[in-house]
């Protein structure tokens, strides 16, 4: 919600000084005194809709697409010493089914959280006013750099995560397992607790450096889905294109506007990729016994 405000008031080239927000405290600080509490929660509802079908196909997703390569390559052998890699394919098809299922809902939370005037009966007469005018893909408007976003995080996590997982946590908490042996296989069990310390550390650092490397395609989506509201003077987008919204920011605001809101992303990132990784391994283990 934070990142949201900042990027529609830099969107609307506002001249004075006192209308940017800066820092993530200050930016909440401000939404509370001018548009209320309760706006930091604006786009929740959507956010809950979308997150139930879109954690399914992602994690699920990954995980099957992820054992099936994983097996694949193993049974070639120019490809087994690649085995690692079948973390960062899956990952990138994954997200791509997972953006695109959920893409209007996105769009529906991006524009209520853009500005305080726009609740969903706003939000849903503007975007049945553009369907009418331009089709049913308006719905999926910014679908292309938000695939630009979250392809590339879902690559990097992936891989980032087995990374982190395999050569520093696990390694980093063996000494808080409570091993009971085995007995049909004679080896060492992990203790529980261990395992959910491994995923929820490695979810976060792997989340850290994704986010920070994405940041540019997240901040080109956000401005592209809500230019057009932004700029009430103007009744077209003004950047079509991807290339187009970087370019301008970068023109406009330097290379440092491409970071605008990492802050506010970070702190939702790292905590919700740590919480979800660990879940769903509790999960899985729960299930499997």
């Amino acid at each position: 919600m934070v990142a949201a405000g900042y990027l529609e008031t830099l969107a609307t080239n506002r001249s004075s000084s006192s209308t940017r927000v800066k820092g993530t405290l200050a930016g909440m600080r401000h939404i509370a005194q001018t548009e209320g509490l309760q706006t930091l929660w604006r786009g929740l509802g959507p956010t809950l809709v979308a997150s139930g079908p879109s954690t399914v196909i992602y994690f699920v997703g990954y995980d099957y697409l992820r054992q099936w390569m994983g097996k694949q390559m193993r049974q070639r052998d120019a490809l087994a010493p690649h085995e690692k890699y079948a973390s960062l394919a899956a990952g990138c098809i994954a997200r791509t089914a997972a953006v695109s299922a959920i893409s209007p809902i996105e769009l529906v939370r991006t524009r209520m959280q853009s500005s305080a005037t726009h609740d969903f009966a706003t939000v849903r007469r503007g975007i049945l006013a553009e369907i009418n005018a331009g089709g049913l893909w308006t719905l999926w408007r910014g679908l292309v750099p938000t695939l630009w976003r979250d392809v590339p995080f879902s690559a990097v996590y992936w891989f980032g995560y087995e990374r982190w997982k395999e050569n520093v946590y696990e390694p980093l908490f063996a000494a808080m397992a409570a091993p009971t042996t085995d007995h049909s296989h004679g080896a060492p069990q992990p203790d529980a607790l261990a395992r959910l310390a491994t995923a929820f550390c490695s979810g976060a650092s792997s989340g850290i450096v994704a986010a920070v490397l994405t940041n540019p395609f997240d901040v080109a989506k956000t401005r592209r889905q809500i230019e057009r509201h932004a700029n009430l003077k103007s009744n077209t987008v003004q950047h079509r294109t991807l290339s187009g919204v970087i370019r301008h920011i970068v023109s406009t605001e330097g290379v440092g506007g491409l970071y605008a809101g990492l802050a506010p992303r970070l702190m939702k990132v790292a905590p919700s990729c740590a919480i979800m990784i660990s879940s769903y391994e509790l999960g899985k283990s729960m299930f499997a016994n």
